[in-house]
């Protein structure tokens, strides 16, 4: 009888699962979501359109009409958007279609997780070029690791998880002309900033722009995201995709958010804008601990004179859930929040008003 060790890829084995323990609390900080739910014009206009539909049928084999829908509000075409179920999911199915054991694939870490978890899965290597002291992408540093390693991908998450950061514009530029390998830009935080790489597309046919309604859309549980690429990547990636990805749920609350976005989501964005400069304001006279800048829902909070989880549990009987990154590579004493409904930040500001690294010992 052969055992698991034998039957399970090593390098599956060796890895460490993406988690997340649940722990409940009345204010919850910890997933970078968007604190004012899905708007009920949104919600009524999803129900009315799906209430008379067949649940013993399956989803549009092709979703032409959220392809189309999503290719106006993005300015591409609609033969390069892609449609997953999250962009977790078109993360995948990118690095599926890219990683033959051995390739490797350039990042710089910290950043989302999820991009060496799925490298390595598959047999890939991962190229880590550390970002500069400031945080910020160290692009020219990143050109010459792939290089080097005859890198397959560069993948970028700007802004970026967890640190806030965007990729500068005119290195990523450079980036594009002189690499000959495929891009990927994740732009799951763009509303937030306002970053936009796909007029990029038209010139750059290795660029790949990654996208989420998880944030600013207000739609983590419906799990819907999309890729823009060039048409003939699309072909590929649709290859590893698999069939009926997106249940018809989720695919008609997209097509009516992007419909209303202007109306019913665009103020929301701009309201968690406004409290995130307004959290940032506030938090900038402490003594004991620093707020970094950030383009994106969340702030990463450096906390070098108290252990993170030691604050994260303080925070919590608070009835406040923040996310303890101190396992990231570089952020031994930092934590992340995102930033939540007004009422929240305000609990968050009071409790650091209050504070003092001596109540933690």
């Amino acid at each position: 009888m052969r055992t698991l060790d034998e039957l399970i890829k090593p390098a599956v084995r060796r890895l460490r699962a993406y988690t997340l323990t649940p722990r409940p609390a009345p204010i919850k900080l910890n997933q970078n979501e968007n604190p004012f739910g899905v708007p009920s014009a949104i919600v009524a206009e999803t129900l009315r359109r799906t209430a008379g539909r067949d649940w013993a049928r399956y989803p549009d084999f092709v979703p032409t009409d959220l392809q189309a829908t999503l290719a106006r509000f993005a300015g591409w075409r609609p033969e390069g958007v892609v449609i997953g179920n999250g962009s977790n999911e078109i993360i995948q199915a990118l690095l599926t279609m890219l990683v033959a054991p051995g390739a490797a694939i350039v990042l710089s870490e910290p950043t989302f997780t999820v991009y060496r978890l799925m490298v390595e899965a598959l047999g890939g290597t991962v190229v880590n070029v550390p970002p500069r002291p400031d945080f910020s992408y160290d692009l020219p540093a990143m050109l010459d690791a792939a290089r080097r390693a005859q890198a397959v991908a560069v993948i970028l998450c700007s802004p970026n998880n967890p640190t806030g950061v965007t990729a500068s514009e005119a290195e990523l530029c450079a980036l594009l002309k002189a690499f000959d390998g495929f891009v990927v830009v994740d732009e799951a935080y763009r509303e937030f900033c306002d970053q936009n790489c796909v007029p990029l597309l038209a010139d750059f046919p290795r660029l790949i722009v990654l996208r989420t309604f998880s944030k600013a859309m207000a739609m983590a549980g419906l799990r819907i995201g999309y890729g823009l690429v060039a048409p003939e990547v699309a072909a590929e990636l649709n290859k590893v995709k698999l069939p009926y990805n997106v249940n018809f749920f989720s695919l008609t609350a997209a097509q009516v958010a992007i419909e209303m976005y202007d109306a019913e989501l665009r103020p929301l964005v701009e309201r968690i804008i406004r409290e995130r400069e307004r959290v940032a304001a506030a938090m900038a006279d402490a003594d004991w601990l620093t707020l970094l800048p950030s383009r994106a829902n969340f702030h990463l909070l450096h906390t070098p004179r108290i252990a993170p989880g030691r604050l994260c549990e303080a925070l919590l009987a608070r009835g406040i859930l923040v996310r303890d990154i101190s396992h990231y590579p570089m952020l031994s004493e930092y934590i992340r929040f995102n930033i939540g409904a007004p009422e929240e930040n305000d609990a968050l500001l009071a409790f650091f008003k209050d504070a003092r690294p001596g109540d933690f010992t």
